[in-house]
């Protein structure tokens, strides 16, 4: 009996030390992706490189959300990019600031 006991407290505590070191990776990821835009400037290349961090954070189902939410203001703001190359820059310039506001705010330092 006393040996089941102590089997099950250090299969608790590998258990704990197995699970522990993924929330930390799925934060690093959630934290490098914040970094590239908060680095990216608005550039259109910088942000769709951020997009290879967005893939990874769309496998892991508890940040899926936020990943695809990301992707889709992400993929706006390129359009709205490729809208200013091409046609009404002012009108079009206002949308996209609004748009790269979202994303920033979204991924502000905390």
């Amino acid at each position: 009996m006393k040996k089941t006991d102590t089997h099950r407290r250090y299969g608790i505590r590998l258990v704990a030390c197995t699970q522990s070191p993924a929330p930390k990776e799925d934060s690093r990821l959630k934290e490098a992706y914040s970094a590239c835009i908060n680095t990216a400037q608005g550039s259109p290349e910088k942000i769709e490189a951020c997009q290879s961090v967005l893939n990874v954070l769309k496998k892991e189902k508890q940040h899926q959300q936020f990943a695809n939410e990301e992707s889709v203001r992400v993929l706006d703001y390129q359009q709205c990019i490729q809208a200013t190359r091409t046609g009404n820059d002012q009108a079009v310039n206002a949308d996209c600031d609004k748009v790269w506001q979202e994303i920033r705010s979204k991924n502000a330092a905390q």
